[in-house]
């Protein structure tokens, strides 16, 4: 197996220099016709996984497939598979997108993959069938659109994340049931980038797609104008992937049991070898597939540790050598490396020092090569781009987010040379990629709502018995969205339920909340949330005691946006629906609302309007009503190490379970927890 790591390690050097030397081969062209060529053939960067030794690149794939040009037929059935961590499905029609099914709330595993190179040790019958479980989930639980009726068959299929014979083996799988469509290929910076572009309101904007991987790079640059999407820059440096292989020096991040014998012992530690320390670490075996799923709960967890320290000049010099040395200059990045991890074993103290020094200088470094890129492609177009559009798993780093839009915009400038605000879509994880391959295919008309796209309680059926049988009450007969803000707010509801159970004067309630179709995308926007009020900081530190989460994770406050528009808590009006940016809260707010902020004084905030989400909205304007501000902190709602819940029966389950979740509503049927509190 260490062979094999040594192999992925040449692959991605082999990776660099392909992208160092690769053209605009990627991006669409148009026919004779003006039809757009929107999809391309991946060349040259499949590898064969049983030649890890060599690592051989493989064309299999692009030459199995036709790359004919046909002009799309009219209002075409789409569906889009994705196959590496975060493995989806998507359907589309007429560039509409009908429902996404991120496979990992399905199957109930983080960062579920099915394909990508992650099933070596899965038959093929294994493989087919738990694709065709999911499909089966998708085409019997997809609610389209009112005047759509949801396609049976479909005119393509889009790809994403497949090798060669995992194509083959999902074609002979799924075509017997979806019909016999056309395949095409999507390029994964390129899915990304038509996501983020498409989904935004910009009729013209500055695209940027970073992450730890992709068969097209780790960090490119595109420009949209119209329709039209081109590639017009790539950096070969992998900044995700430095950023997850500095958090593995943290172990108030990555919670190994093993961190003091393996990351300080004296066995040497470059990157090559790192995949092989962080098995361990955590005591994993060493596959590419267990220690890519550890290391894929890394970043979240470092961006909020990275406040709990200050930067110092030294530890920020050279973290800041190994994000610009990684996977371009290795001995310079292993010098780095070693300095870091000496500094690291010296114990916590220093290990905090390093997490801000590293955020700081990985921060500073996106908005130095970001505004290289705009500043150059601004130049080159001759004129100003609408937005900026910010995507890739790496876009959900909400401080440097917070720091393009600060730095770049006009809104915050008031330069009106520069774009006008950033966009980042709401699964600007690896899981929408196939909303961008289906896009690939049939671009949308106009931008289209996405957040709540995902698929309602795959036991939905067992609901209304099973809330009869545990004696649930239906909010809308206790008083509705007043009844549940009064709860959670500590009003007379609350102080009822409180003496019922001879604890009175006991601390507000925590409330999960499940409501409609899940949330696309990683965030909890209300539909699979744990809800409190934000008056209290014990309270933030219950919603991660109830989690099993460490004490410095941040939970995120939803706002509705007339809240907002009075400036009181940011100073400025910063929409961010999906919880994308992380402004400073005011003093003096902080100062009555302490669950609101992070400990840096940030706030990953969700933004909430009548219009995106009404019911949520409502609940938010009646909780303002009683604590003086329409806010409630929000953080998703799923047990330690799963993803977010889609089940009636797991939400009872961690009612049942989780010592200080006192409610779960269900759509109308509110469930009381039983168990005395202590």
């Amino acid at each position: 197996m260490e062979s094999l790591c040594h192999g992925l390690g040449r692959v991605l050097f082999l990776f660099v220099l392909l992208v160092l030397n690769s053209s605009a081969q990627y991006d669409y062209t148009v026919d004779e016709n003006g039809i757009p060529r929107l999809w391309a053939p991946q060349k040259g960067l499949l590898f064969h996984p049983g030649d890890s030794e060599s690592a051989s690149m493989s064309d299999d794939l692009a030459k199995f497939l036709s790359q004919d040009h046909e002009p799309p037929i009219s209002r075409p059935a789409v569906i889009a598979f994705h196959a590496g961590h975060d493995a989806s499905i998507a359907i589309g029609v007429a560039g509409r997108v009908q429902c996404v099914l991120e496979l990992e709330r399905l199957f109930e595993v983080r960062y579920y993959s099915l394909g990508g190179g992650m099933t070596l040790d899965m038959s093929e019958a294994d493989f087919a069938q738990a694709w065709l479980f999911a499909l089966d989930a998708v085409l019997s639980g997809c609610e389209c659109d009112a005047e759509e009726k949801c396609p049976g068959s479909f005119h393509y299929a889009v790809l994403e994340n497949f090798e060669h014979h995992e194509f083959q083996m999902l074609k002979r799988a799924v075509e017997p049931v979806i019909g016999a469509t056309k395949w095409r290929l999507v390029n994964h910076h390129r899915a990304h980038a038509l996501l983020g572009y498409y989904a935004s309101t910009f009729r013209s904007a500055f695209i940027m797609s970073y992450d730890a991987g992709g068969n097209d790079g780790f960090f490119n640059f595109y420009v949209g104008l119209g329709y039209d999407v081109k590639l017009v820059a790539k950096i070969p440096t992998n900044m995700g992937m430095a950023y997850n292989q500095l958090a593995v020096l943290l172990p108030e991040v990555t919670g190994a049991k093993h961190y003091s014998e393996v990351v300080c012992g004296s066995e040497e530690i470059t990157p090559l070898n790192l995949p092989k320390m962080v098995a361990a670490m955590h005591g994993v075996p060493h596959t590419v597939h267990d220690v890519s799923r550890v290391m894929l709960s890394y970043a979240g967890k470092f961006m909020g540790y990275s406040a709990l320290g200050k930067s110092d000049p030294q530890s920020s010099h050279w973290a800041s050598q190994f994000v610009r040395n990684y996977l371009q200059n290795q001995t310079a990045a292993d010098e780095a490396f070693a300095w870091l991890r000496h500094f690291a074993c010296e114990g916590t103290e220093s290990q905090r020092v390093l997490a801000a020094s590293a955020q700081a200088e990985w921060t500073d470094l996106v908005k130095e090569y970001f505004g290289k890129a705009l500043y150059g492609s601004m130049g080159l177009l001759g004129q100003a781009v609408e937005g900026i559009v910010l995507t890739g798993g790496c876009a959900l780093n909400v401080l440097a987010n917070q720091l393009i839009y600060d730095t770049f915009t006009q809104t915050h400038q008031l330069d009106l040379s520069l774009p006008s605000s950033v966009y980042m879509p709401p699964a600007s994880n690896d899981g929408g990629i196939v909303v961008g391959a289906l896009w690939s295919v049939v671009p949308p008309l106009s931008p289209q709502p996405l957040q709540y796209l995902g698929f309602r309680l795959f036991d939905l059926d067992t609901l209304d018995s099973t809330a009869t049988r545990r004696q649930a009450e239906r909010l809308s007969e206790l008083g509705g969205v007043d009844y549940l803000a009064d709860l959670l707010a500590g009003g007379p509801a609350w102080q009822n339920q409180s003496r019922s159970q001879g604890q009175e004067g006991r601390d507000k309630p925590i409330i999960a909340v499940v409501l409609g179709r899940q949330e696309f995308g990683p965030r909890a926007l209300g539909h699979r949330s744990l809800l409190a009020a934000p008056n209290s900081q014990s309270i933030r530190d219950r919603m991660n005691t109830l989690k099993a989460r460490q004490f410095y994770r941040p939970v995120a406050p939803m706002i509705a946006d007339e809240a907002l528009e009075d400036l009181e808590v940011f100073g400025q009006e910063i929409k961010s629906p999906f919880m994308t940016m992380a402004p400073l809260v005011r003093p003096h707010v902080r100062e009555h609302f302490p669950g609101l902020a992070h400990v840096d004084g940030t706030a990953r905030h969700q933004s909430v309007s009548a219009e995106e989400e009404p019911w949520i909205h409502s609940l938010l304007l009646a909780v303002g009503k009683r604590i003086g501000l329409a806010a409630l902190i929000n953080t998703s709602f799923n047990s330690k190490g799963k993803p977010i819940v889609n089940t009636v029966k797991e939400c009872l389950k961690m009612l049942d379970e989780l010592e200080d979740l006192d409610f779960v509503l269900i759509e109308d049927w509110l469930f009381r927890s039983e168990r005395k509190k202590s």
